[in-house]
């Protein structure tokens, strides 16, 4: 699928460490999907006690990081995946800057976690209302020291979507 075909699905992720971008790859893979990172104006710091501080930062300033570039023909999807890991319980901030800044009405939203044992936490509530007027799917989470071995459960899961590809 290329970004011009109207009804084409999208994988629309962000990943610090690494593992939601696996993910994302193989949902691409099984779905045929284009692929989209999302990612900030300014990295998350390499350092995990650095980024967990600033992410908690950013969740009580209800901040909203600024995109390095964004999906110029986003209005050309159907299906989004929507890939993060759990931050805090929730989705991480850089995530709703990506969700306020596109229209999701008509489309279908099925969102896809990596975890350290939170599963979703409430990160499910805050996809429902970032995309407003979409019907969100049944989500995917995984530990993140399972993502390596996780090709069989994503196919699984993917397929039982009846998503028609």
């Amino acid at each position: 699928a290329s970004e011009t075909d109207a009804g084409s699905i999208l994988v629309a992720y962000f990943s610090w460490s690494g593992n939601t971008e696996k993910i994302a790859n193989m949902i691409a893979e099984d779905t045929g999907a284009d692929l989209f990172q999302i990612e900030p104006v300014e990295a998350y710091p390499e350092d995990y006690n650095a980024v967990v501080d600033q992410a908690k930062e950013e969740q009580t300033a209800n901040a909203r990081p600024e995109l390095l570039h964004d999906v110029e023909t986003f209005q050309n999807y159907d299906v989004i995946f929507l890939g993060y890991p759990n931050w805090w319980s929730d989705v991480p901030m850089i995530m709703n800057t990506f969700m306020e800044a596109h229209d999701f009405s008509g489309k279908t939203v099925v969102p896809f976690c990596t975890h350290g044992g939170g599963g979703f936490g409430k990160s499910l509530a805050s996809v429902k209302a970032g995309t407003t007027g979409a019907t969100v799917l049944d989500g995917f989470e995984v530990s993140g020291s399972r993502t390596d071995g996780a090709t069989e459960d994503v196919k699984n899961w993917v397929d039982s979507l009846n998503l028609g590809n």
